[in-house]
């Protein structure tokens, strides 16, 4: 007998956009298990990004990045920036900032099938 687990995933659209504001690649569509990371990159400087949820925006976040992550990433990067665990079963998202510039934004959890912006 084998058992099996299932484990829920995000589905994540990258579009990159030039100084121009127009698509300068097509989108491209990944599933992933773990997590999706925006952050500054390779600039000294603290980002800002707006999140929305289903097309209303929450907060604006200062700092290094954002973390999405599934319950099965939740135990991963999430964690290490401050975020809780998150059971595998749990049908959810959890939202983390990266060394975020003020302290009122912390991690949150979402139900899954949110949509993320």
């Amino acid at each position: 007998h084998a058992a099996l687990t299932l484990r829920s995933r995000l589905r994540c659209i990258i579009m990159r956009k030039g100084e121009d504001g127009q698509p300068t690649k097509p989108p491209t569509n990944l599933l992933v298990l773990n997590e999706v990371v925006v952050d500054r990159g390779p600039s000294p400087y603290l980002s800002n990004i707006d999140l929305f949820i289903d097309g209303k925006h929450v907060t604006s976040v200062q700092g290094d990045g954002l973390i999405v992550s599934t319950p099965t990433g939740s135990t991963a990067y999430a964690v290490a920036a401050g975020a809780s665990m998150i059971h595998p079963s749990v049908p959810a998202i959890m939202i983390t900032p990266i060394c975020p510039h003020s302290l009122s934004f912390r991690p949150i959890v979402v139900p899954a099938g949110v949509e993320l912006k």
